[in-house]
């Protein structure tokens, strides 16, 4: 996994196994009975939790203690940081050792005192990120195409180093480290990352470049990799193949070994990422276990994308396996709220049964507190917890508003009767892509209607807030809905999703606060405009959205900031229906 691909930190993850994704929903359980618990799994930095003997002890006396099932440990380091990518945690007469474990073989300790507590161990490897190889083996290293010309790819911030995923020679080094875990080691499982590339333009080296040309007949250096054509995606395709047999390679390697019986997984992108070339389809039929990082918030996704039965990461990589024996593991951030575990717990039960293990990481050490908190999740959703999103919440406002959360994230509204003005906040939210998540100030009516107001002031909002009128289909975050909106330092936009969980597009023009704003509905025709003057109106856009007769209608702001002091102040709030 690369950071490239995250808003923070998150190193990439090991993965078990679990029981099959098989049907759509969970049995009803009767009124206050709890949930079978979850397996927990939690994936360990080696660098960060194991340095000696005693951090062995340690950390596995408190895996048992708190009920974990598995721990995946990185036996080959998977970033450039405290140590070079490439090193091992283990004697290995291949691989570099890491500096500090030259005599502490990592691997062995945590094998042995972890089946002494009943806990198994899977190795994590990752596979194609290797700062050792790239500089021993400059041949090896992974060639980007930028601006016409070839350069080894060192990552988005020039500090990681990856090599030739297609080259023979680099497939049989890592296939090499694998081999020597599985034999020498009663690990109970292996599991694969980095097994892919980072855009289209790689690896373009000259021994991919004429592998690729003697199949195809011609170079893909002909081909402009930043726009969509039919021989970029033959060239997705074919990189995505040479993984997928690169992959069988291992389940080979594992079959012959000493140790057949060894568990072999995958790491997975989110679908999105097309242009990695990663494509669990493609040897669904040689892993056990697929283990998809459903981290929804650092995808920018509203958090049902995890476990929603009509798009999104479960759903993909449930559609993407089927027909094999392959199994997933759902791979969960360690920061949500509450009420964000709760819901995707819950969701993850009802839809998808199957999934029986989660697996959770730390960048650093694991604190005791976080392993306490997973332990305590175990069998959530909790009997009596209801979804903050399905109830509007107390305010003080006029005759026939009411207030929401969609999107379970935190906002508040107060109003002043003297001025006649509505002061809104929210963070940590957006109005964007399938699923939104905002703080909505509303009323509901039927057939045409209109609403204007005039966006006084911001305050403390990050610059991509959006505060302004909007009409929703439903309070669902993933509704058909039409807005118009200000934002502190990138105009006005009008936007619109047209389908239920589909996505958003928009509008936009050049305009700062105050301005005054105006969404009119006409039979299916939505119209968007702003003013300086509330008389004079320039429409940004229109846009046709069938609706049901019955909609809500109201005032929405949305905030990826977290300053808990912003706020949008709104005026001269007028509906006409």
């Amino acid at each position: 996994m690369t950071f490239g691909f995250k808003k923070r930190f998150i190193a990439a993850l090991s993965f078990l196994l679990v029981m099959p994704v098989i049907g759509t929903s969970a049995p009803v359980k009767a009124a206050g009975e709890s949930n079978t618990p979850f397996e927990t799994e939690v994936i360990v930095r080696t660098v960060n939790q194991f340095k000696n003997k005693t951090d062995v002890t340690n950390f596995i006396a408190l895996s048992q203690t708190y009920g974990v099932d598995v721990i995946s440990m990185n036996v080959k380091q998977d970033e450039d940081d405290e140590v070079p990518s490439g090193r091992v945690f283990y004697q290995s007469d291949i691989a570099p050792i890491a500096q500090g474990y030259e005599n502490f073989d990592a691997l062995q300790e945590v094998v042995t005192a972890a089946h002494a507590a009943g806990i198994k161990v899977h190795a994590w490897i990752p596979q194609f990120h290797d700062q050792e190889a790239f500089l021993k083996h400059p041949e090896w290293q992974m060639q980007a195409l930028v601006n016409g010309v070839r350069i080894p790819f060192k990552g988005s911030n020039g500090n990681e180093y990856f090599v030739n995923p297609i080259r023979a020679e680099v497939q049989q080094y890592e296939r090499s480290i694998i081999q020597e875990v599985i034999d020498n080691y009663d690990v109970d499982g292996v599991v694969l990352d980095w097994i892919r590339f980072d855009n289209y333009n790689m690896d373009v080296s000259d021994y991919t470049v004429a592998k690729y040309q003697a199949q195809f007949g011609y170079s893909p250096l002909t081909i402009n990799f930043n726009t969509d054509s039919a021989k970029r995606q033959q060239w997705n395709e074919w990189r995505t193949e040479q993984i997928g047999e690169y992959v069988g390679d291992i389940r080979e390697d594992i079959d012959q070994s000493a140790n057949p019986d060894v568990q072999l997984g995958v790491y997975i992108l989110p679908p999105e990422f097309t242009e990695v070339g990663q494509n669990v389809a493609k040897f669904k039929d040689d892993i056990d276990f697929v283990a998809p990082m459903a981290y929804f918030d650092d995808w920018d996704f509203n958090s049902d994308w995890v476990y929603s039965t009509s798009y999104g990461i479960l759903k993909d990589t449930s559609d993407r396996i089927s027909g094999s024996g392959a199994e997933i593991v759902a791979t969960l951030d360690n920061d949500w709220t509450d009420d964000q575990y709760q819901e995707i717990y819950q969701g993850i039960r009802q839809n998808y049964p199957g999934v029986k293990r989660l697996s959770f990481f730390a960048y650093g050490a694991w604190p005791e507190s976080e392993l306490i908190k997973i332990h305590e999740r175990e069998t959530w959703p909790t009997p009596d917890w209801t979804s903050p999103e399905d109830e509007d919440y107390a305010a003080q406002l006029p005759a026939g508003w009411k207030a929401r959360n969609i999107g379970s994230l935190p906002g508040t509204v107060t109003y002043s009767s003297s001025n006649k003005q509505f002061t809104v906040s929210s963070s940590s939210t957006d109005i964007w892509g399938n699923g939104d998540q905002l703080n909505y100030i509303y009323q509901s009516l039927r057939g045409n209607a209109e609403i204007v107001v005039k966006v006084q002031s911001f305050s403390r909002l990050d610059g991509w807030a959006k505060a302004g009128v909007m009409i929703r289909e439903t309070l669902n975050h993933d509704a058909k809905h039409v807005d118009m909106m200000l934002t502190p330092e990138n105009g006005a936009s009008f936007q619109y999703r047209t389908a239920t969980t589909g996505i958003t597009a928009d509008h936009t023009t050049a305009a700062t606060a105050p301005k005054w704003l105006k969404l009119t509905r006409s039979g299916n025709t939505f119209t968007g405009a702003i003013s300086s003057n509330g008389t004079s109106w320039q429409t940004v856009g229109s846009v046709q959205v069938p609706m049901t007769s019955k909609v809500y209608i109201g005032l929405a702001v949305s905030n990826p900031g977290d300053d808990s002091r912003n706020k949008a102040v709104f005026g001269n709030v007028k509906i006409t229906n």
